[in-house]
């Protein structure tokens, strides 16, 4: 056993022993105080018993006195409630502390009745005397219940709810002075009562310096005796002897609960300050023993001095180790650690270089993508539109429809090349939605093996658990598609295409050396690896830049993979790409893992309706040929149009038309105004105005970094007019069932 651990256990014994002692104080400490707080409930249920009675006396004495009054007995015969008026007083009354008296005749017939609750001192004296000539409410006796109160004894005791409060009762049977006893049969029955409401129960809790509340229920409160509280109760019983409340006594000492506390905080302030002893201890033989002991076997057994750098400045016998060892290692760790710096200094430089050159071709070909994909989408829209507004009128010269199909077939194939321009630029607008990318790659199996022939061996495997990616599902298809076709190409004889998902997790470290963007987490691999010719290092540096292509002339733009580059780096991905000459490549892609539910919905093309209800619609475009289509394909869908050149003259048609505009359609890329600053002006003039913004590539402007705000509805350039159409009339449709809605 190590010296360390020897001291360690001893001292964890010398605590121990300590921590027990202090237990079996703190218990027999315990046992004193629970024995001194019952011996206390106790004297406190003797003194409120003592005090109850004493507080009683008053009442009591003036049900016993006034019952062997012969004057009382002759009134109660005659009847004579003016004597009764006289000398059941008021003032007698309240010098009793009674409320209220109740004088029954021997047929048990209410025969008067007297109030005494105390008036307001601040009243005018003729309304306190009118207030107290005021009759008490009948006390809620049964006929029965004076049988069941006087069968046993002459007097009682009980309480009782009359009116809205509850009211302590003394009564007892009139006899006369000459029956004290009361051993003749009663001649009537006299009840005085006080009131048990807030103002009684204060002055109580004055006089018992205890705190009162009634307490209603079947189970009394439980009784305390802790921390300096003690609490207990009083049976308040009725008439027929049933519990109908319950006295809660609270009796509140301050000075016991501070000792208490005081008493809990010493034994802890004692367990801490023995578990700090021992941990202070503990580290100063783990700091001065253990760690210099491990470093220098550490150092020793890695052959390496960094463990000992900081031991070699104590003074002790282990720094003196510590230096000694330290020099045989010195000379050997500088000449590594220069050659080390060297050749890491060089290889950061050269990446650096690396980077930055082909970050800022890429940065300058994406510009220049980006301002000829506007303009050309521009020409594209007007192209396209026309070419099927000519195909779809012309219905007799055969010809000409022929030809506008062609042209129009034309202009699609150069839209699909402006959005690959675009997508390896990232200047794209992503609409992106949860996806099951798992559900995505097996959809695509079935064109893939359409597209790449039957010579192939096509395999996926959607093993990711959990294949959730946000990403735009038409930009993923066209991702798969691509690198599918590349590895056609790569294997012209026939061969294997695997498509495969899985979850990953990346580090730190791993995260940066795929992508800098790329931050430690969750993701999805999409892999794509294929047993063609495979690339070189050359070739393999090169792959992503746009036009570049190792296919002969006529046989690639060179945009295919720098379309996927471009569209993986904007979803917030990346890729990574490993091949060699004669063994397949393999190109994984990473997308951030998403938690939240599939929200992907393919929402089936409907014929297109002309508009019955010839909703206005507010359009605004620069582009003079991309206006007049516009407006031309609206008018012809039963519309009512406004053409507007530029975001001013918008402005002052909506303030000059009179009736609903229904529809904002704008360009988001205008002089003067954009089309997302247009739209909010507009909204404040008319809130209940639909808005569908027009773009030909992505300015951030209704986007952050391209991705599409799901709040806003877009139509992208370029377009079709049943495209344009079948848009309009599903963001027209959405406002109407909101407005139905509300």
């Amino acid at each position: 056993m190590k010296v360390q651990t020897k001291i360690t256990l001893l001292l964890l014994a010398v605590v121990a022993i300590f921590m027990a002692g202090l237990w079996a104080f703190r218990a027999f400490d315990q046992q004193k105080f629970r024995q001194i707080r019952t011996n206390r409930l106790v004297e406190a249920k003797r003194a409120f018993d003592a005090f109850l009675a004493k507080d009683g006396e008053p009442l009591e004495t003036l049900a016993d006195y006034d019952t062997t009054w012969d004057a009382m007995v002759q009134a109660i015969r005659s009847r004579n409630l003016r004597w009764l008026d006289e000398n059941v007083s008021h003032e007698s009354l309240q010098a009793y502390k009674a409320h209220a008296a109740w004088i029954y005749s021997p047929d048990r017939t209410l025969l008067y009745s007297r109030n005494a609750i105390p008036v307001d001192p601040e009243l005018d004296k003729a309304e306190a005397e009118k207030r107290s000539t005021i009759k008490p409410p009948d006390l809620p006796l049964p006929p029965e219940a004076f049988d069941e109160l006087f069968a046993k004894q002459a007097t009682a005791h009980f309480f009782i709810k009359v009116g809205d409060d509850w009211m302590e009762i003394r009564g007892a049977t009139v006899h006369g002075s000459k029956d004290y006893a009361r051993q003749t049969p009663q001649q009537g029955f006299f009840f005085v009562g006080r009131f048990w409401n807030k103002p009684t129960l204060e002055e109580m809790a004055l006089f018992s310096n205890t705190n009162l509340s009634l307490v209603f229920g079947r189970e009394p409160p439980r009784e305390i005796v802790e921390d300096g509280l003690t609490a207990f109760t009083k049976i308040l019983p009725g008439w027929d002897g049933q519990t109908v409340a319950y006295l809660l006594i609270r009796n509140e000492m301050p000075v016991v609960r501070l000792l208490n506390r005081s008493n809990e905080r010493l034994i802890i302030s004692l367990f801490v300050f023995a578990l700090v002893l021992l941990l202070l201890i503990y580290w100063s033989v783990v700091r001065w023993v253990s760690h210099p002991l491990r470093r220098i076997m550490e150092t020793l057994k890695r052959n390496d001095p960094k463990p000992i750098e900081r031991l070699c400045w104590d003074h002790s016998e282990f720094g003196e180790m510590a230096r000694t060892s330290k020099k045989f290692f010195e000379q050997r760790d500088n000449l590594v650690r220069e050659m080390e710096e060297r050749r890491v200094t060089e290889e950061a430089l050269r990446k650096s270089e690396e980077e930055l050159r082909h970050s800022q071709k890429m940065e300058a070909v994406g510009r220049l993508a980006g301002g000829v994909a506007h303009d050309f989408n521009n020409l594209l829209t007007a192209i396209i539109g026309y070419a099927e507004l000519i195909a779809t009128r012309t219905s007799s010269n055969s010809l000409a429809k022929q030809n506008a199909e062609l042209i129009r077939k034309a202009g699609e194939q150069a839209a699909a090349l402006t959005r690959q321009l675009l997508a390896f630029s990232r200047k794209q607008i992503l609409q992106p939605k949860v996806i099951d990318l798992n559900a995505l790659v097996l959809e695509m199996e079935k064109l893939l093996r359409r597209v790449i022939g039957e010579r192939f061996d096509l395999q996926s495997h959607p093993d990711a658990e959990n294949g959730r990616v946000k990403a735009d599902p038409s930009q993923l298809e066209q991702v798969v598609l691509n690198l599918g076709v590349n590895a056609r190409d790569a294997m012209p004889r026939g061969g294997k295409l695997i498509i495969r998902t899985e979850n990953v997790r990346l580090d730190r470290k791993t995260a940066p050396q795929i992508a800098a963007s790329l931050a430690p987490g969750d993701y999805v691999m999409l892999s794509v690896t294929d047993t063609g010719a495979g690339m070189d290092e050359e070739t393999k540096s090169h792959i992503f830049e746009p036009f570049f292509t190792t296919k002969g002339p006529g046989k690639g733009t060179g945009l295919g993979l720098a379309t996927v580059y471009g569209i993986v780096r904007q979803t917030g991905g990346g890729i990574s790409v490993e091949s060699e000459p004669g063994k397949g490549s393999i190109f994984r892609i990473y997308l951030p893992q998403e938690s939240g539910p599939v929200d992907l919905s393919r929402t089936p093309l409907t014929p297109i309706e002309k508009s019955d209800n010839f909703e206005t619609v507010l359009v605004v475009e620069d582009e003079d040929i991309v206006r007049e289509l516009v407006c031309e394909v609206l008018e012809d869908q039963g519309y009512n149009v406004l053409c507007a050149r530029d975001g001013i003259e918008a402005l002052n048609m909506a303030e000059d038309f009179d009736g609903p505009i229904h529809l904002l359609v704008t360009d988001v890329i205008m002089p003067h105004m954009n089309g997302h600053e247009l739209a909010g002006k507009l909204s404040q003039l008319r809130p209940d105005m639909k808005i569908l913004y027009v773009s030909g590539y992505s300015d951030h402007e209704i986007g952050d970094h391209g991705l599409l705000d799901p709040h806003y509805e877009l139509l992208q350039k370029p377009f079709t007019p049943q495209t344009l159409a079948r848009k309009i009339r599903e963001v027209i449709r959405e406002g109407q069932y909101a407005a139905t809605a509300k």
